[in-house]
């Protein structure tokens, strides 16, 4: 599992069967404290979070288990929303960790 930044919502009114009446997100990768890494990515979004949350998603064949179809043609799918990071054992808020 990787941690991001959900940077926006993607809206297509067209797609595949399978992600009907599935949210997408626009998300960023981040280092734990908070610094942008890699290239933005779209994920599917069966938790239900927004722009500016902090989240953990998985990559690859495992995206699609997160949705009911886990045959569904996905490549990230976000499996939670971070309430807090433990860092050098400190305790960090997602809105603490960002640059």
């Amino acid at each position: 599992m990787q941690i991001a930044r959900v940077v926006g919502r993607l809206v297509a009114t067209v797609k595949q069967d399978t992600l009907s009446a599935v949210a997408l997100q626009w998300i960023q990768p981040e280092t734990a404290a908070g610094a942008a890494v890699g290239k933005p990515l779209v994920a599917v979004d069966r938790v239900g979070v927004g722009p500016g949350e902090l989240i953990y998603f998985i990559t690859s064949r495992e995206a699609g288990m997160t949705l009911d179809d886990p045959f569904a043609a996905v490549d990230a799918g976000i499996v939670g929303k971070v309430d807090w990071l433990n860092i050098d054992g400190r305790r960090v808020h997602p809105h603490d960790a960002s640059a």
